[in-house]
Protein backbone atom coordinates (compact mmCIF):
# COMPACT_ATOMS: atom_id res chain seq x y z
CA UNK A 1 0.00 0.00 0.00
CA UNK A 2 2.81 2.39 0.94
CA UNK A 3 4.55 1.68 -2.36
CA UNK A 4 1.37 2.46 -4.32
CA UNK A 5 0.92 5.73 -2.41
CA UNK A 6 4.54 6.76 -3.11
CA UNK A 7 4.16 5.93 -6.81
CA UNK A 8 0.96 8.03 -6.97
CA UNK A 9 2.68 11.06 -5.35
CA UNK A 10 5.69 10.70 -7.61
CA UNK A 11 3.44 10.63 -10.67
CA UNK A 12 1.62 13.78 -9.55
CA UNK A 13 4.96 15.56 -8.91
CA UNK A 14 6.26 14.57 -12.32
CA UNK A 15 3.10 15.89 -14.04
CA UNK A 16 3.29 19.17 -12.12
CA UNK A 17 6.91 19.63 -13.13
CA UNK A 18 5.97 19.23 -16.80
CA UNK A 19 3.08 21.70 -16.51
CA UNK A 20 5.28 24.29 -14.78
CA UNK A 21 8.02 23.87 -17.37
CA UNK A 22 5.60 24.29 -20.24
CA UNK A 23 3.90 27.23 -18.55
CA UNK A 24 7.10 29.12 -17.74
CA UNK A 25 8.83 28.71 -21.09
CA UNK A 26 6.54 31.06 -23.06
CA UNK A 27 6.76 33.68 -20.28
CA UNK A 28 10.56 33.66 -20.44
CA UNK A 29 10.40 33.98 -24.20
CA UNK A 30 7.96 36.89 -23.94
CA UNK A 31 10.29 38.59 -21.45
CA UNK A 32 13.19 38.26 -23.89
CA UNK A 33 11.07 39.70 -26.71
CA UNK A 34 10.07 42.69 -24.58
CA UNK A 35 13.75 43.54 -24.09
CA UNK A 36 14.07 44.26 -27.83
CA UNK A 37 11.96 47.36 -28.61
CA UNK A 38 11.00 47.89 -32.26
CA UNK A 39 12.78 51.27 -32.29
CA UNK A 40 16.13 49.44 -32.15
CA UNK A 41 15.51 48.20 -35.69
CA UNK A 42 13.81 51.01 -37.65
CA UNK A 43 14.39 49.56 -41.16
CA UNK A 44 14.30 52.76 -43.26
CA UNK A 45 14.36 52.82 -47.08
CA UNK A 46 14.52 55.48 -49.80
CA UNK A 47 10.72 55.64 -49.66
CA UNK A 48 10.92 57.36 -46.28
CA UNK A 49 12.07 60.55 -48.04
CA UNK A 50 9.41 61.68 -50.49
CA UNK A 51 8.26 65.14 -51.54
CA UNK A 52 9.61 68.60 -50.73
CA UNK A 53 11.68 69.40 -47.65
CA UNK A 54 12.76 72.80 -46.40
CA UNK A 55 16.14 72.94 -44.73
CA UNK A 56 18.49 75.25 -42.87
CA UNK A 57 22.23 74.82 -42.36
CA UNK A 58 25.07 76.92 -40.97
CA UNK A 59 28.71 76.63 -40.05
CA UNK A 60 32.14 77.45 -41.40
CA UNK A 61 34.24 77.15 -44.52
CA UNK A 62 37.96 76.78 -43.80
CA UNK A 63 41.16 77.89 -45.58
CA UNK A 64 40.50 80.73 -45.00
CA UNK A 65 38.06 80.47 -42.09
CA UNK A 66 34.75 82.20 -42.90
CA UNK A 67 31.09 81.76 -41.89
CA UNK A 68 28.42 80.30 -44.15
CA UNK A 69 24.68 79.66 -43.86
CA UNK A 70 21.88 78.51 -46.16
CA UNK A 71 18.17 77.81 -46.38
CA UNK A 72 16.56 75.94 -49.23
CA UNK A 73 14.24 73.26 -50.58
CA UNK A 74 15.05 69.69 -51.66
CA UNK A 75 12.63 67.46 -53.59
CA UNK A 76 13.01 63.68 -53.10
CA UNK A 77 11.28 61.12 -55.34
CA UNK A 78 11.20 58.23 -52.84
CA UNK A 79 13.44 56.10 -55.07
CA UNK A 80 16.90 57.62 -54.61
CA UNK A 81 16.70 60.70 -56.84
CA UNK A 82 16.74 64.36 -55.76
CA UNK A 83 14.60 65.93 -58.45
CA UNK A 84 15.33 69.55 -57.58
CA UNK A 85 17.48 71.57 -55.19
CA UNK A 86 17.19 75.31 -54.65
CA UNK A 87 18.62 77.49 -51.90
CA UNK A 88 19.90 80.85 -50.73
CA UNK A 89 23.46 80.88 -49.37
CA UNK A 90 25.20 83.62 -47.41
CA UNK A 91 28.93 83.08 -47.74
CA UNK A 92 30.89 85.49 -45.55
CA UNK A 93 28.41 88.29 -46.28
CA UNK A 94 27.90 87.64 -50.01
CA UNK A 95 24.73 85.76 -50.88
CA UNK A 96 23.92 83.54 -53.85
CA UNK A 97 20.71 81.90 -55.00
CA UNK A 98 20.86 78.49 -56.64
CA UNK A 99 17.67 77.88 -58.56
CA UNK A 100 18.35 74.47 -60.07
CA UNK A 101 20.10 71.36 -58.86
CA UNK A 102 19.70 67.59 -59.14
CA UNK A 103 21.24 64.69 -57.31
CA UNK A 104 20.95 61.27 -55.76
CA UNK A 105 20.52 59.89 -52.24
CA UNK A 106 20.71 56.58 -50.42
CA UNK A 107 19.02 55.49 -47.19
CA UNK A 108 20.42 52.72 -44.98
CA UNK A 109 18.18 50.36 -42.96
CA UNK A 110 19.27 52.12 -39.73
CA UNK A 111 17.84 55.42 -41.10
CA UNK A 112 21.19 57.04 -41.85
CA UNK A 113 21.99 58.05 -45.40
CA UNK A 114 23.95 60.26 -47.77
CA UNK A 115 23.21 62.61 -50.66
CA UNK A 116 25.08 64.22 -53.53
CA UNK A 117 23.80 67.26 -55.44
CA UNK A 118 25.09 69.24 -58.43
CA UNK A 119 24.18 72.92 -57.99
CA UNK A 120 23.82 75.64 -60.62
CA UNK A 121 24.01 79.32 -59.66
CA UNK A 122 21.45 81.85 -60.75
CA UNK A 123 23.01 83.89 -63.61
CA UNK A 124 22.61 87.04 -61.52
CA UNK A 125 24.42 85.56 -58.50
CA UNK A 126 28.18 85.33 -57.91
CA UNK A 127 29.95 81.97 -58.35
CA UNK A 128 29.65 79.50 -55.48
CA UNK A 129 32.33 77.57 -53.62
CA UNK A 130 30.43 74.28 -53.59
CA UNK A 131 29.07 73.36 -57.01
CA UNK A 132 28.90 69.74 -55.90
CA UNK A 133 27.28 69.43 -52.45
CA UNK A 134 27.56 66.29 -50.35
CA UNK A 135 25.94 65.57 -47.00
CA UNK A 136 25.16 62.73 -44.62
CA UNK A 137 21.84 62.64 -42.82
CA UNK A 138 19.87 60.88 -40.09
CA UNK A 139 16.10 60.48 -40.37
CA UNK A 140 14.68 61.35 -36.95
CA UNK A 141 13.07 58.28 -35.30
CA UNK A 142 9.31 58.47 -34.92
CA UNK A 143 8.80 61.15 -37.60
CA UNK A 144 7.90 58.74 -40.42
CA UNK A 145 10.50 60.45 -42.61
CA UNK A 146 9.16 63.98 -42.08
CA UNK A 147 12.38 65.31 -40.50
CA UNK A 148 16.11 64.66 -40.75
CA UNK A 149 19.32 66.22 -39.48
CA UNK A 150 22.32 66.66 -41.77
CA UNK A 151 26.04 67.37 -41.87
CA UNK A 152 27.85 68.63 -44.97
CA UNK A 153 30.71 66.27 -45.86
CA UNK A 154 32.56 68.31 -48.48
CA UNK A 155 36.23 68.73 -47.60
CA UNK A 156 36.96 72.04 -45.89
CA UNK A 157 33.41 72.51 -44.59
CA UNK A 158 32.04 72.37 -41.05
CA UNK A 159 28.28 72.78 -41.46
CA UNK A 160 25.22 71.12 -39.90
CA UNK A 161 21.49 71.60 -40.29
CA UNK A 162 17.92 70.39 -40.06
CA UNK A 163 15.25 69.59 -42.67
CA UNK A 164 11.46 69.19 -42.41
CA UNK A 165 8.81 68.16 -44.88
CA UNK A 166 6.64 70.68 -46.70
CA UNK A 167 3.03 69.44 -47.11
CA UNK A 168 2.15 68.16 -50.58
CA UNK A 169 -0.41 70.94 -51.02
CA UNK A 170 2.24 73.59 -50.38
CA UNK A 171 1.03 76.86 -48.86
CA UNK A 172 -2.25 77.71 -50.66
CA UNK A 173 -3.26 80.09 -47.83
CA UNK A 174 -0.24 82.27 -48.72
CA UNK A 175 0.42 84.85 -45.96
CA UNK A 176 -2.20 83.24 -43.70
CA UNK A 177 -0.04 80.09 -43.57
CA UNK A 178 2.11 81.85 -41.00
CA UNK A 179 0.23 83.41 -38.10
CA UNK A 180 0.35 83.38 -34.32
CA UNK A 181 3.16 83.67 -31.80
CA UNK A 182 6.54 82.23 -32.75
CA UNK A 183 9.71 81.64 -30.76
CA UNK A 184 12.84 83.11 -32.38
CA UNK A 185 16.27 81.51 -32.27
CA UNK A 186 18.99 82.97 -34.52
CA UNK A 187 22.76 83.13 -34.81
CA UNK A 188 25.32 84.63 -37.13
CA UNK A 189 28.53 86.57 -37.49
CA UNK A 190 29.26 90.30 -37.58
CA UNK A 191 31.78 90.73 -40.38
CA UNK A 192 35.07 91.95 -39.04
CA UNK A 193 33.81 91.79 -35.45
CA UNK A 194 32.62 88.42 -34.17
CA UNK A 195 29.67 86.13 -33.41
CA UNK A 196 26.11 87.28 -32.80
CA UNK A 197 22.96 85.52 -31.55
CA UNK A 198 19.41 86.43 -30.58
CA UNK A 199 16.33 84.97 -28.90
CA UNK A 200 12.84 86.45 -28.71
CA UNK A 201 9.30 86.29 -30.03
CA UNK A 202 7.61 87.17 -33.30
CA UNK A 203 3.88 87.91 -33.55
CA UNK A 204 2.59 87.28 -37.07
CA UNK A 205 -0.91 88.43 -38.08
CA UNK A 206 -1.42 86.18 -41.12
CA UNK A 207 -1.94 89.25 -43.35
CA UNK A 208 1.66 90.21 -44.09
CA UNK A 209 2.64 92.03 -40.90
CA UNK A 210 5.12 90.95 -38.23
CA UNK A 211 6.21 92.46 -34.92
CA UNK A 212 8.25 91.28 -31.99
CA UNK A 213 10.97 91.76 -29.45
CA UNK A 214 14.30 90.02 -28.93
CA UNK A 215 17.55 90.20 -27.02
CA UNK A 216 20.70 90.30 -29.17
CA UNK A 217 24.22 89.43 -28.10
CA UNK A 218 26.73 91.09 -30.42
CA UNK A 219 30.11 89.62 -29.48
CA UNK A 220 28.97 89.65 -25.86
CA UNK A 221 27.32 93.10 -25.79
CA UNK A 222 23.62 92.70 -24.95
CA UNK A 223 21.14 94.79 -26.94
CA UNK A 224 17.32 94.64 -26.56
CA UNK A 225 15.45 95.25 -29.79
CA UNK A 226 11.92 95.80 -31.11
CA UNK A 227 11.11 94.61 -34.63
CA UNK A 228 8.51 95.64 -37.22
CA UNK A 229 8.43 93.99 -40.63
CA UNK A 230 6.35 92.97 -43.62
CA UNK A 231 6.38 89.48 -45.12
CA UNK A 232 5.05 87.53 -48.08
CA UNK A 233 4.50 83.79 -48.55
CA UNK A 234 4.28 82.09 -51.95
CA UNK A 235 2.23 79.00 -52.72
CA UNK A 236 5.42 76.90 -52.91
CA UNK A 237 6.14 77.76 -49.24
CA UNK A 238 9.04 80.10 -49.92
CA UNK A 239 8.80 83.72 -48.84
CA UNK A 240 10.51 86.99 -47.96
CA UNK A 241 10.60 89.37 -45.01
CA UNK A 242 11.56 93.08 -45.01
CA UNK A 243 12.19 95.06 -41.83
CA UNK A 244 11.36 98.75 -41.64
CA UNK A 245 15.10 99.47 -41.31
CA UNK A 246 15.79 97.76 -44.67
CA UNK A 247 17.01 94.32 -43.63
CA UNK A 248 15.74 91.55 -45.90
CA UNK A 249 15.43 87.79 -45.41
CA UNK A 250 14.49 84.74 -47.45
CA UNK A 251 12.05 82.28 -45.87
CA UNK A 252 11.21 78.60 -46.24
CA UNK A 253 8.00 77.57 -44.46
CA UNK A 254 7.79 73.95 -43.25
CA UNK A 255 5.51 71.68 -41.23
CA UNK A 256 2.31 73.39 -42.32
CA UNK A 257 3.39 76.85 -41.18
CA UNK A 258 4.47 75.84 -37.68
CA UNK A 259 8.12 76.61 -38.46
CA UNK A 260 9.98 79.09 -40.65
CA UNK A 261 13.64 78.83 -41.66
CA UNK A 262 15.20 82.18 -42.59
CA UNK A 263 18.45 83.74 -43.78
CA UNK A 264 19.50 87.36 -44.16
CA UNK A 265 20.01 88.56 -47.75
CA UNK A 266 20.31 92.37 -47.89
CA UNK A 267 23.24 94.11 -49.60
CA UNK A 268 25.65 95.30 -48.53
CA UNK A 269 25.26 92.47 -46.04
CA UNK A 270 26.85 93.53 -42.76
CA UNK A 271 26.51 90.10 -41.20
CA UNK A 272 25.45 86.52 -41.69
CA UNK A 273 22.25 85.72 -39.83
CA UNK A 274 20.02 82.66 -40.01
CA UNK A 275 17.61 80.93 -37.71
CA UNK A 276 14.17 79.54 -37.04
CA UNK A 277 10.72 80.71 -36.00
CA UNK A 278 8.80 77.98 -34.14
CA UNK A 279 5.10 78.40 -33.45
CA UNK A 280 4.01 78.37 -29.80
CA UNK A 281 0.61 76.82 -29.11
CA UNK A 282 -1.74 77.53 -26.24
CA UNK A 283 -0.58 81.11 -25.74
CA UNK A 284 -2.71 83.87 -27.16
CA UNK A 285 -4.10 82.27 -30.31
CA UNK A 286 -6.78 79.66 -30.84
CA UNK A 287 -5.58 76.65 -32.81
Amino acid sequence: MKNQRWIRFASIGFCLSIVLALGCAPSASAQQDSDQPPSDNPQCTAENLQGRYGYTASGWLVNPLRPVAAVGVLTFDGEGIILKAQDTVNNNGAFSRHTTGVGTYTVNPNCTGSASIDLTSDPNSPPIDLEHLQFDFMIIPGTNGSEFSLIVTNSGTVETGDAQRIPDEGCPALNATVQGTYRLLASGYLLGTGPTASVGIRIVDGAGNLSGHDTVSNTGSIVPRDVLAAYTVKSDCTGTQTWIDGQTFDWVIVAGGTQVFFIRTDHPAIKIASGTYKKQFGSDEQD
